[in-house]
């Protein structure tokens, strides 16, 4: 699986950067499906395969569920998780509408 997009996110207090990977969505077999992977480093520490009926729908909702997945996390809530110099704001990817509330940058 290739990375197909990397970004980098800042942590409050820490020199560590957080790796945010989206991989290439592939067909599998197995499942009869497209699917596409997304990666949060430590310490998110999280992955997920994400299926779609089709290449472009599996790279869409694998990118809503990172975005949600960032949003959600407890480093962003506390403020701690940053990008592009900021913290506790816009992490370069858009929010689902569910966040709003917290991370006002709507798909």
């Amino acid at each position: 699986m290739a990375v197909i997009a990397e970004q980098w996110l800042d942590q409050l207090g820490s020199d560590e950067k957080v790796a945010v990977r989206l991989h290439a969505p592939y067909h599998s077999k197995e499942r009869k499906s497209w699917v596409c992977r997304f990666e949060i480093g430590d310490p998110v520490d999280y992955a997920l395969d994400i299926c779609g009926e089709s290449g472009l729908q599996a790279l869409a909702l694998a990118l809503k569920a990172l975005s949600a997945s960032l949003y959600s996390s407890d480093l962003y809530r506390r403020g701690a998780l940053g990008a592009f110099g900021a913290f506790g704001g816009y992490l370069g990817i858009p929010a689902p509408q569910v966040f709003l509330d917290e991370a006002p940058f709507p798909f």
